[in-house]
């Protein structure tokens, strides 16, 4: 009885499985995509997670995500999170700092040898 009932919610549900081109991580637009359907109400949360295999407290995660900064909360730009972004951004500074610091050795160095 509960396979014949699986297989009904997913033929009855089958418009709301997200196509995923990658079965080991989310794409952003699918999450997108995922969310937009649960925030539509045409299908409980708890059916649209089970056809999905995505667990209703990540779905909600990334609803929350989404609502609180957009697109933009599930997806940085150039495909990389915006904690990404501001530690890279800090790589750079800091790399440059290092620089610097090696010249002023080196100058300090030559300076000293004279």
């Amino acid at each position: 009885m509960e396979s014949s009932m699986a297989k009904t919610d997913e033929t009855q549900y089958q418009q709301y499985v997200v196509q995923r081109t990658n079965d080991i991580y989310w794409r952003v637009e699918e999450k997108v995509e995922l969310v937009l359907m649960g925030l539509s109400k045409q299908v409980p949360i708890t059916t649209l997670c089970r056809i999905n295999n995505v667990s209703p407290s990540l779905y909600y995660e990334w609803r929350e995500l989404f609502i609180a900064r957009g697109k933009e909360g599930l997806f940085g730009k150039d495909g990389r999170s915006q904690r990404e972004i501001n530690l890279e951004k800090k790589v750079h500074v800091l790399e440059r700092c290092v620089g610097e610091l090696i010249l002023e050795k080196e100058l300090l160095k030559k300076l000293q040898d004279e």
